[in-house]
């Protein structure tokens, strides 16, 4: 995967994300905390995400 991130804050505290390669876009931040947020919800997902692929990994194989 090809993926770069460019994150930079502006003279007004707003958190930018410009976003190149396999992902692509731009998003604004208000702040630093909403972009802890964000980046919180990220890797929530990204574990829910891996979670679900082992349990559905375990009932395959439990199945068999």
């Amino acid at each position: 995967m090809d993926f770069h991130a460019d994150i930079y804050e502006l003279d007004n505290g707003r958190i930018q994300v410009a976003l190149r390669g396999d992902a692509a876009g731009a998003a604004g931040f208000t702040d630093s905390e909403v972009f802890a947020k964000f980046v919180a919800q990220c890797q929530e997902y990204i574990e829910n995400s891996r979670h679900a692929k082992n349990i559905m990994a375990l009932l395959a194989e439990h199945n068999r």
